[in-house]
């Protein structure tokens, strides 16, 4: 019997089926790969007037084309500089345009011709929030003038002053601009503030909260010393570990394995590839160096949170390397792994290095699996540790129990500390400096359970803890001692967190507390901070940005 042809119904579902796969491969493909071809881009993006506001344009662009390119980022430089050639821009009546490069979700960019050495000054006022009120960094001898303005708050409708000032500080022109903001459903527009006992002034800046509700995918908030959201710097699937300014731009991560560098106006100038690694909780800027630092782990690997990379910010090139299992390799081989790791992986995390400093070719380590520092030599070079700072019952019964500094006082050492940071203060002999830390008073060491925590008083689990602290070491590389010559009490965080210097001030942020506060130099609260989380905020930065976005 012969077969039956197919039917010219079965033969036209079959030609639909190819045509549609054709189309839907098409247009996939069109996703991958031609946001990133200049010609489309400069097709696609247009500058349009913005929906919401008469004196604003916008960027018009399909959802689909990433602002994380280089070419995308050209390509709006110079839509915004044709049209900066349609009219002449003056200051009574300026090109103001929101967000155009993507990176600021609550910032505009301004643009106006107007005589020379001129001074800028803007204040945003807002219904039922304090005003916010700035001076930009005065330009020379130029004509032109072009600001990136934040302090916008979201979702409402915000008066913009611009006041122009001669060189001699007479005000000339006002101009008045309304202009309302998209709401964000990130985070809370506001803080829960509540004021200490302290009546120190608070410094200047922005309280940059990085890795709100642990989200990979969580941008950076920018709050001003009330507790208000002044801004939100985009990001592209991981949370930034910390902003690093440089005389020209910013620099911070956006991915697992890139970061970026953003000019005063929020335009990305470059894109830094770690094609290999994947960063994590940490990295620095080395000035001698012209590069960063940065705490990766290596893609592939077994183990996790035990290398660090430098990165050349000229060519973007991997210029160094460092592993330490190669100068801890008794802790790495003694290392019992869990059956899962603190994320939930099955890689082995038997350090968890969370905060590092570069001292010229030298690194502090901070290592919260050990609860110990480490300060290694010629990190990129010939690396070797010179000491070690931990309580001696870790290091006891190893070969590394003769490279621990001793203790000089009575105190307990760190446990499951963050956020090392390195000081060296005016005065202070060759061979002393100051080391502090974020002590989360924490006995957490997954991959060493039998970890005995006896000289460990009052250190607190996962989930409940008395207190964290700041401390402060004097470290005496001359006699081989560090000792404690400053702590104060600040909430409990077992995991995350972070200290900082701001001037006289210190910023402590206590991530499982939900909560961040700025203290005296004597170490009592001036103002604290509190927000909603399900989990936790990563940790908080300051920054005052001056010299960048202000005067």
């Amino acid at each position: 019997m012969k077969k039956k042809l197919p039917t010219l119904k079965i033969i036209l579902v079959l030609l639909l089926f190819l045509a549609g796969t054709c189309i839907l491969y098409l247009v996939n493909h069109e996703k991958e790969t031609l946001p990133h071809d200049e010609d489309y881009l400069t097709r696609q993006v247009r500058l349009v007037k913005d929906s919401k506001n008469e004196e604003v344009m916008e960027v018009s662009k399909r959802s689909s084309i990433s602002i994380f390119s280089e070419d995308y980022q050209d390509v709006v430089e110079e839509k915004i500089e044709d049209f900066k050639k349609k009219k002449d821009y003056t200051f009574e009546s300026p090109l103001l345009i929101y967000n155009p490069y993507g990176t600021g979700s609550l910032s505009y960019y301004l643009y106006f011709q107007e005589d020379e050495n001129m001074c800028l000054s803007y204040k945003i006022e807002t219904d039922g929030y304090p005003s916010f009120e700035k001076t930009l960094p005065k330009k020379e001898n130029t004509k032109e003038y072009d600001y990136q303005l934040i302090g916008f708050v979201p979702g409402e409708t915000n008066w913009l002053t611009l006041t122009l000032k001669n060189e001699v500080g007479e005000v000339l022109k006002t101009k008045r601009i309304t202009v309302k903001t998209n709401a964000l459903t990130s985070i809370d527009t506001t803080m829960h503030v509540k004021d200490g006992e302290s009546t120190t002034s608070l410094q200047d800046g922005l309280y940059a909260v990085l890795g709100h509700d642990k989200a990979y995918n969580a941008n950076i908030y920018l709050f001003d010393n009330e507790g208000v959201l002044r801004n939100e710097l985009v990001l592209d699937g991981y949370r930034g570990d910390r902003i690093i300014q440089t005389e020209d731009s910013l620099y911070y991560s956006n991915s697992k394995n890139s970061f970026i560098q953003v000019n005063s106006l929020g335009k990305i100038e470059k894109i830094y590839s770690l094609k290999g690694y994947e960063m994590h909780h940490d990295y620095v800027y080395d000035q001698e160096g012209k590069q960063l630092v940065v705490l990766v782990n290596k893609t592939g690997k077994d183990t996790i949170e035990d290398e660090i990379v430098a990165v050349s910010l000229e060519s973007g090139k991997i210029t160094g390397k460092l592993d330490m299992k190669k100068l801890l390799k008794t802790f790495y081989k003694n290392a019992v792994k869990p059956e899962k790791n603190t994320y939930g992986g099955t890689e082995l995390d038997w350090l968890h290095l969370n905060s590092l400093q570069v001292v010229g070719k030298d690194l502090i380590l901070s290592s919260r699996e050990l609860s110990t520092v480490i300060y290694v030599e010629n990190a990129f070079e010939d690396a070797k540790i010179k000491y070690l700072i931990a309580d001696t019952s870790v290091m006891e019964g190893t070969q590394y129990q003769d490279l621990l500094l001793k203790k000089e006082g009575d105190f307990t050492d760190l446990a499951g500390q963050h956020s090392v940071t390195y000081r060296k203060d005016e005065g202070q002999e060759d061979g002393v400096y100051t080391l502090a830390f974020y002590n989360n008073n924490y006995q957490g060491a997954r991959t060493r359970p039998n970890f005995d925590w006896k000289n460990y008083p009052g250190t607190g689990t996962y989930e409940e803890g008395e207190n964290s602290y700041y401390y402060e070491y004097e470290i005496d590389e001359r006699n081989g001692t560090y000792r404690l010559v400053k702590s104060f009490p600040v909430p409990y965080s077992s995991i995350v967190s972070n200290m900082q210097w701001v001037s006289d001030n210190y910023v402590i942020s206590s991530g499982m507390s939900h909560c961040y506060g700025e203290y005296d130099h004597e170490g009592t609260l001036i103002r604290e901070f509190s927000y909603t989380a399900k989990k936790y905020a990563y940790r908080v930065f300051k920054y005052d940005f001056k010299g960048f976005l202000f005067e």
